[in-house]
């Protein structure tokens, strides 16, 4: 994933905890706030878990290996050659 979706969720956690007077808070802890300031943290999280299985479905943001050591994504495009190993002879 995304450092994008950990930055996000901790800018929340920040804002949770702002509105209690505190450095941080919880996706647990929305007592504090009142019914519209819930519904728009739960909308947020809610926003922020598609976009992350959204981003897992990706097949560009998936990596194998194939038979040849070559990284492939999840389109099999080889995005990174495997380096050859000793002795063995390349064929183009």
């Amino acid at each position: 994933m995304s450092n994008d979706y950990s930055t996000a969720w901790d800018a929340l956690a920040e804002t949770i905890g702002a509105a209690k007077h505190q450095s941080s808070g919880s996706i647990t802890e929305l007592e504090h706030l009142d019914t519209d300031q819930r519904l728009k943290v739960v909308e947020i999280a809610a926003l922020l878990s598609i976009a992350q299985e959204i981003s897992a479905l990706n097949p560009q943001n998936t990596s194998t290996r194939d038979e040849d050591g070559n990284e492939v994504n999840g389109w099999g495009i080889v995005t990174k050659k495997a380096k050859p190993k000793p002795g063995k002879m390349i064929v183009s």
